[in-house]
């Protein structure tokens, strides 16, 4: 089951251009300031809660644009934030008004318990060619039959060491954050270690097949402020790679990577998106 794909694309652009844009591809009329589906809404305002600012007069707001019916999941939606912390920091950077920037989301792009349907690719990649990247964060899954998290500390810390990264080792319930990164790596922000089959059967609810019960999954997430595709194709993703494939190897766990990445894939609907096909889940139990 291992594999390596994007699992999030984030952007910090102009009110005014993203507006333009949505109007430009007839998705403006699908921008709700609230989702149909409340496990989706009460998802977002629990994941949310460190990025709210405490400005009175700049009131934080999440707004939803469904790319799929009857959608469940936030793999097939574009999340649009306004006065975020993140907003409010670019705007402070280029001298703007506090509300002159969204934030605009794509989440759950490698979720292999979720369909992404070939739309959400077909905007991302529109999105991706017109506006720079804030940031993205790429996701590893791979098996290990360990529970414990400090396993992982041990490996991460040689592995920081070695390639000179620093930051604040962090705890939390079945997972291991690496916060504050600082290294020689083009803008790493966060590791982040978890029981990636804990979280969809316990918090999710999801019914994972047996199967898939010692999934665990490494989420770097990497500061931009670029181009997507340009850092892709001049090869910068190989920092990132060479990161998660040295780790992987401390496990000893090389022999099972898929050859057919979805991280291959997903970097070719961006560029092309002629190419792109709904992808599958592949991890749930058969319904019968």
């Amino acid at each position: 089951m291992q594999n390596i794909g994007y699992d999030s694309i984030k952007f910090v652009i102009s009110k005014f251009a993203f507006y333009k844009f949505l109007k430009k591809h007839d998705l403006y009329t699908k921008l709700r300031k609230t989702n149909r589906n409340k496990a989706i809404e009460k998802y977002t305002k629990e994941k949310f809660k460190n990025i709210k600012t405490k400005d009175k007069f700049y009131e934080f707001k999440v707004r939803y644009i469904n790319i799929k019916p009857r959608n469940k999941s936030l793999s097939n939606t574009i999340i649009v934030i306004e006065n975020s912390k993140d907003t409010h920091e670019v705007a402070r950077k280029n001298k703007k008004k506090k509300d002159f920037y969204v934030e605009v989301q794509f989440n759950g792009l490698f979720q292999p318990s979720k369909s992404v349907v070939a739309d959400v690719y077909k905007v991302l990649s529109k999105m991706v060619k017109r506006f720079k990247a804030y940031s993205f964060d790429i996701a590893c899954d791979f098996c290990d039959e360990s529970a414990s998290m400090r396993k992982y500390e041990e490996h991460l810390h040689g592995l920081s060491l070695n390639k000179k990264i620093k930051g604040e080792m962090v705890f939390y319930k079945k997972s291991l954050y690496v916060n504050g990164v600082h290294s020689k790596f083009f803008n790493l922000d966060r590791i982040l270690i978890y029981d990636k089959y804990e979280k969809q059967t316990s918090y999710h609810k999801e019914k994972i097949k047996e199967e898939f019960k010692d999934w665990k999954r490494l989420e770097l997430t990497f500061k931009l402020n670029y181009k997507f595709l340009k850092y892709i194709q001049h090869k910068h993703i190989h920092d990132a790679l060479d990161f998660i494939y040295d780790f992987i190897a401390l496990l000893g766990k090389t022999y099972s990577f898929t050859k057919e990445l979805l991280l291959i894939k997903q970097t070719k609907y961006l560029i092309n998106p002629r190419w792109t096909k709904d992808i599958k889940p592949y991890a749930l139990k058969d319904v019968a």
